[in-house]
């Protein structure tokens, strides 16, 4: 079960101290530290971070505490405001440095090298210090300056590539996939430092790039290039050795996506449904045979029609329960809405549905938990996204012991 935002037990990574620049690229990456309890400290410009511009809002009203992006990827963190591109707030920055165990940045490169903070100086201020770097193509290389939204990992990445249908041109997911593989990648690269620096005593720089995140999500295309030569295209990389039909369907409410003949499953189980369900005088015997299938043709042709036919007699619950409700099971799934992953039974369950206290709204709002569970240190959203400067007088205090009549002539002067 998820833990409670109130519960008191700590999380995994409560002795951490990160300072988070990320902009969307790598937002995600501080968050899952965030979450599992280390004490992520969000930098923003003052005045507040480019990110809180970014739709949909709270009530439809564009204000940038009213984020639902921001909230999301924010989650569990304290928020402080600080422009390092001012000479005192640059300092204050490597002062935080020396307080911190992890920097996480997006920047593109050579940004930090022009405010005097590259790696090596970093590492004089804290030679413990972690530095992550997000960007679409790493430090290096001739395209390590382009600028890189999500969709240039994908499309770069060889993503865009091997999904969709073969008769239609290269197919962008839907979602931000990009920006999350790399910070996934780099949660867990950092993971891996704070491990070596346990050993070592020292910090490194990680470089991270969503192109390379991206390419290696493309499962056995690379291998199969590498080994046969062959460069793997929409509908082909399940396809090559096994059932061909791996497509979505219509059903009477919805999709479903089936897959046929995969490993755990058989064409005499689709046969034997369809021939409970009155079809089976049109279940063709050769098919029991997939790798007629796996051909395009007029046998798949009259295959998915046939297995269209009945799935539109049915809704995506009833076609979940009836195909997982035998041995073996039928491969054909709900495509599932934002909706019916709340609703869902199985999502209660494990207690995947958060909710938090947004006490300037007079709101709780629900938020997605965690795809895991660690019952002796557990994940939890300990609190709701920083508001603009949320946390200045409190972090300051405690990391600098900045006062309060010192803090305000910082944000007079427009430093924090």
């Amino acid at each position: 079960m998820a833990e409670s935002p109130k519960s008191g037990r700590p999380g995994p990574l409560t002795d951490l101290k990160v300072l988070d620049l990320a902009g969307p690229i790598g937002a995600y990456c501080g968050k899952l530290l965030a979450d599992l309890g280390a004490d992520v400290v969000r930098i923003e410009p003052p005045g507040g971070d480019p990110m809180r511009d970014i739709g949909p809002f709270f009530d439809d009203d564009p204000e940038p505490e009213k984020s639902l992006y921001w909230w999301h990827f924010n989650t569990s963190k304290r928020g402080i405001t600080l422009d390092l591109e001012n000479p005192e707030g640059l300092e204050i920055f490597k002062r935080l440095v020396q307080w911190a165990d992890i920097g996480i940045e997006t920047f593109t490169p050579g940004y930090l090298d022009k405010l005097g903070l590259n790696f090596q100086t970093i590492h004089v201020l804290n030679p413990e210090f972690i530095l992550t770097s997000i960007t679409p193509f790493g430090q290096t290389g001739p395209y390590s300056q382009f600028k890189g939204p999500d969709i240039i990992g994908q499309a770069m990445g060889g993503m865009i590539q091997v999904v969709g249908f073969p008769d239609r041109p290269p197919y962008l997911i839907g979602t931000e996939m990009g920006f999350w593989s790399v910070s996934v990648f780099a949660a867990n690269a950092t993971m891996l430092a704070v491990t070596s620096r346990d050993f070592t005593g020292e910090g490194q720089h990680i470089d991270a790039s969503m192109q390379r995140a991206m390419t290696l999500g493309i499962g056995n295309a690379m291998p199969t290039y590498d080994v046969e030569g062959h460069v793997l295209h929409r509908g082909e990389i399940f396809a090559r050795g096994r059932g061909g039909v791996r497509t979505v369907f219509r059903c009477k409410d919805g999709y479903v996506f089936y897959i046929a003949a995969a490993a755990g499953t058989s064409m005499e189980a689709i046969r034997d449904l369809l021939t409970e369900n009155g079809l089976g005088d049109e279940f063709d015997p050769r098919w029991l045979d997939p790798t007629l299938l796996r051909q395009q043709g007029v046998d798949k042709d009259r295959f998915e029609v046939l297995v269209e036919k009945f799935f539109l007699l049915h809704t995506r619950m009833e076609l979940l329960e009836m195909s997982f409700s035998r041995t073996p099971p039928v491969f054909a799934v709900p495509t599932g809405t934002a909706q019916d992953v709340v609703e869902s039974p199985q999502s209660a369950a494990r207690g995947f549905i958060v909710t938090l206290e947004h006490p300037e709204l007079d709101e709780s709002i629900q938020y997605p938990g965690a795809p895991y569970i660690l019952p002796k240190s557990p994940w939890r959203l300990s609190r709701r996204a920083p508001l603009i400067g949320e946390h200045n007088s409190e972090v300051f205090q405690e990391a600098l012991q900045i006062d309060e009549a010192e803090l305000s002539l910082l944000m007079q002067d427009g430093v924090v």
